[in-house]
């Protein structure tokens, strides 16, 4: 099956699986040339924006990661300070 059919081909309940399979193989291998042919590149400059971004995130999570463990630790404390008070 070539991609025009694929395209064309109405998808319904009484469709082999072959015929599904078929299909998707068609439009798989054009999307797959096409890739091949003309690559969809990055600009440089927002490549750069990209890592920026994710290094941004990557640190604010880190910070909050930190703080939580952090929080986790005293709260942690006091819990046992208050259950050892209590044991008195």
């Amino acid at each position: 099956m070539n991609y025009n059919d694929a395209l064309e081909s109405s998808i319904s309940d009484k469709m082999t699986k072959a015929k599904l399979v078929a299909i998707a193989n068609a439009l798989q291998d054009q999307c797959l040339l096409n890739e091949l042919d003309k690559p969809a590149l990055i600009p440089f400059r927002s490549y750069i924006k990209d890592i920026n971004a994710r290094w941004d995130i990557h640190t604010i999570e880190t910070c909050a990661l930190a703080k939580d463990i952090h929080k986790i630790g005293i709260d942690t404390r006091k819990v046992l300070v208050d259950a050892v008070n209590s044991m008195d």
